[in-house]
Formats: C-alpha cells, sequence, structure tokens
C-alpha cells in the first residue's frame, strides 16, 4: 500500500499546479517527492522523483526533468538520513541537483540562461516553500506518535 502511494501520489500532484505571476507556475509534486525520501530514504525520493516528473517530461518534451527530480528525490533521501533535518536536506539536494538542471536545461532543451536563471530562483522558492510546509507540518505529527 505504501509503495503504490510512493508511485500514485506524485503522478497525481504533477497535475496540480498553480500559476502567479508572467505564467510561471508553482507545481505540487515536489512536495510528494520530498515526503517520499523523508519517510522511504533514497531509494523512496528516486522513485517519487521519477514517477512525479513523468507528466511535465512528457508535456514538455524535456525528459531529462526525469533524472533531475530523481536526482532531488534521492539526494533529499540521503541528506536527512544524515542530518534528520527537512529544510537543509532539500536544500543541500537542490544545490546538488542545479548543475544537472542548467546544463540539461541549456544544452538539451535549449532554454535561455535568462529563462534559466528565472527557473531556478522559481524552483528555490517552490522547494524552499514545501520544505518549509512539510516541517512545520511534521512537528505536531511528531508529538502524537512520540
Amino acid at each position: 500500500m505504501a509503495f503504490s502511494l510512493l508511485v500514485i501520489l506524485p503522478c497525481i500532484l504533477s497535475l496540480i499546479n498553480v500559476t502567479f505571476a508572467q505564467n510561471w507556475k508553482v507545481h505540487f509534486f515536489p512536495a510528494a517527492i520530498i515526503l517520499a525520501a523523508i519517510g522511504f530514504g533514497p531509494a523512496g525520493g528516486l522513485v517519487a522523483g521519477i514517477t512525479g516528473s513523468l507528466y511535465s517530461a512528457i508535456l514538455l518534451g524535456n525528459p531529462w526533468l526525469i533524472a533531475g527530480n530523481a536526482l532531488m528525490g534521492f539526494l533529499t533521501g540521503f541528506f536527512f538520513r544524515k542530518t534528520l533535518k527537512i529544510i537543509p536536506s532539500v536544500m543541500l539536494a537542490f544545490a546538488c541537483q542545479l548543475p544537472w538542471l542548467i546544463v540539461t536545461d541549456y544544452y538539451f532543451a535549449g532554454l535561455s540562461p535568462v529563462f534559466i536563471a528565472k527557473l531556478v530562483i522559481v524552483l528555490l522558492l517552490g522547494n524552499l516553500m514545501w520544505a518549509l510546509l512539510i516541517s512545520l507540518g511534521m512537528n505536531p505529527i511528531k508529538k502524537y506518535l512520540c
């Protein structure tokens, strides 16, 4: 049951996004990737990263998204196991994923440097937002479980 949620939840959440300034979107599937990485470790983050980015990769014709989000999920799980801190784990994983994102988006997807710079800011803020919300949500849950 838990494994099926690990696969299905990121897929469903990849269909949901909120558009704001200049047609930029906040996606919901990173929340599932972060939760999977925290709950199931690097392997869970990897699986959630793959399944969560399939829709976007197909829609945008950018298959490199899959590897980038798989890397993000794996590394979030890896860093969380080492630190047990959600926000630093997500930010470290994003910092490690960043070279992949820049190289693939520029050289393979043909995106402009200006677009990539704006994308990096939006992704940074989105990842920080999800990490913060998940971190804040975990404390009340821990009180009831411990």
